[in-house]
């Protein structure tokens, strides 16, 4: 996609001469406006004069625009950007082009940062670390519970332990048992990222990346990585929706996944050659995708195609190039036991069973 130009008013901008700021929060913004203001609420309310929070308007449609205006017009320390629609990549990217803290918190448009999180960062953030890992939580309900939240145990990662992160951010067999929980490993918010140590590499999120985003950055950013940390606290709040684009019907996903195993690809000739349990990993993680291809294609109850189309969809799909010969140096059992029936259908080709299955996944959501 043709880049599009950022427009940033002098107002907008950081300004100079500004106190140092611990802390920056960076905000993606698209359609948001019922939700945005519970999000940044969640964040204000942490103001000590080290904070800065940036907004990037993604092209929102609806009144997200006014929402930050608003905002930005109460708090000096909120900067908006405003942008033609790009995608979450490039407006993460917008962001984090303008940060000036020393540290960066991503933040989605619609979910909570826990209430003393700014207090617990300053606490546990140490110069010489590259990330900061804490835990998330969902909620379904209008804001979430967070009583009983408090700091528990803490460990520093490095060496060994340095290269289990890198391969835990791609490993998803049942067997692994992973230092930080797959759940908030490969998502780019419930952690804070050294400022200096992203811009010193020149890590981005790719832009043609438009599935698994998150997980691309994390994998390339950790071959960089020589010291980590896990701080035991429930830093952030993800609002959990059965309607999000993860569970959606989505027609253009194998477009977006042939970006995504690119983007893998790329990393593990680059940063990880030499790695075999990492080349075992990719090899996995082709089927892995080769997975959600099916789940949110042909087999998807919204698919409006009939039948024999979703099932020639089916057979078209195992035909593609990127996942020729896809079962030849894997076992389709290494997974949860869901994906592993899920992957064993797919191997014995098994469509009918497997239109069935799609419909039950999706209920069971």
């Amino acid at each position: 996609m043709r880049s599009m130009p950022i427009n940033v008013s002098a107002t907008d901008a950081v300004p100079n001469g500004s106190p140092k700021v611990f802390v920056s929060f960076l905000i993606p913004v698209y359609n948001s406006e019922r939700e945005l203001p519970k999000t940044l609420d969640s964040i204000v309310a942490q103001d000590d004069g080290t904070i800065e929070i940036i907004c990037v308007n993604d092209g929102s449609k609806d009144g997200s625009g006014r929402v930050l205006e608003e905002y930005a017009g109460r708090y000096p320390f909120i900067h908006v950007i405003t942008q033609e629609n790009q995608g979450i990549t490039c407006a993460r990217n917008a962001a984090l082009a303008q940060a000036t803290g020393e540290w960066l918190c991503f933040v989605d448009n619609d979910d909570i940062v826990a209430e003393d999180a700014v207090r617990v960062f300053h606490r546990t953030a140490e110069p010489d670390l590259d990330i900061v890992y804490y835990d998330y939580e969902k909620f379904t309900t209008d804001l979430p519970d967070q009583s009983g939240n408090h700091i528990g145990e803490t460990r520093v990662f490095q060496g060994d332990d340095i290269a289990k992160l890198q391969s835990d951010c791609i490993n998803r067999f049942r067997d692994n048992v992973p230092l930080v929980p797959h759940k908030s490993m490969p998502t780019p918010w419930a952690k804070i990222y050294r400022h200096a140590f992203v811009t010193d590499h020149g890590l981005r999120f790719r832009p043609d990346v438009k599935h698994e985003e998150d997980i691309v950055f994390n994998f390339e950013l950790l071959s960089y990585c020589t010291k980590a940390k896990k701080v035991d606290y429930v830093s952030y709040y993800y609002r959990w929706s059965v309607n999000s684009e993860s569970h959606r019907y989505r027609p253009q996903i194998l477009e977006n996944i042939h970006h995504t195993l690119k983007a893998y690809r790329s990393i593990v000739d680059d940063r990880y050659a030499g790695r075999a349990d990492i080349e075992e990993l990719y090899r996995y993680r082709v089927l892995w995708e080769l997975l959600y291809c099916v789940v949110l294609g042909p087999i998807h109850p919204l698919n409006p195609k009939s039948y024999r189309e979703r099932k020639a969809q089916f057979r078209d799909l195992l035909a593609t190039p990127v996942f020729a010969g896809v079962f030849d140096h894997v076992r389709t059992t290494r997974f949860e036991p869901k994906q592993s029936v899920l992957a064993t259908l797919i191997r014995l080709r098994w469509f009918w069973v497997l239109n069935q299955l799609g419909r039950v996944m999706t209920k069971a959501r």
